[in-house]
């Protein structure tokens, strides 16, 4: 069934619509016009200020947070527009095994496919782009020649601190 003021959208699409109030309008309005001021102000980013900004160290659980708060956020795309609109699956591994390094934990690549959810054979083809670059490696398991896992390097770590270091927390 359709449902009446949109005509496209089913009963179940209209479930998943998110139902802001004014205040939540003038928070996202205000919150696009800092972003939108932070953005005019890239072509600095070799100046002065962003030197200062990459100097100042950020702590591993602030640099955590962020990476969380950057893969949640990328989540909540998929309800608002098509997943299929947004495909970085690179990067969607990079912030998940940044966070499962901070964390003390490890990935297979068979967890890590259903985490990011993406086909299998998406995922190894950038698991071994992002291996060739030295971002990550694959570590066999111990006692199961079919599982993987992956172990982000210190190239990606250090970009990823460097990225995440760069955000306004």
């Amino acid at each position: 069934m359709r449902h009446p003021e949109r005509p496209n959208a089913s009963n179940d699409d209209l479930e998943k619509i998110v139902r802001l109030t004014d205040k939540d309008v003038r928070d996202a309005a205000r919150l696009f016009r800092l972003l939108a001021d932070a953005g005019s102000r890239l072509p600095a980013a070799f100046g002065a200020a962003d030197r200062a900004v990459r100097a100042a160290p950020v702590e591993a659980e602030e640099l955590l947070a962020r990476a969380k708060l950057v893969l949640s956020s990328r989540r909540a795309r998929s309800l608002h527009f098509n997943p299929a609109i947004f495909g970085e699956p690179a990067w969607e591994i990079l912030l998940v095994l940044y966070i499962t390094d901070l964390s003390g934990g490890r990935q297979t690549l068979g967890k890590l496919t259903d985490w990011i959810e993406t086909p299998a054979t998406s995922v190894l083809r950038w698991v071994g782009y992002l291996e060739k670059e030295k971002f990550l490696e694959r570590q066999p398991h111990p006692n199961d020649r079919r599982i993987n896992f992956l172990k982000l390097l210190p190239k990606g770590r250090e970009a990823m601190n460097a990225y995440l270091g760069a955000v306004p927390g």
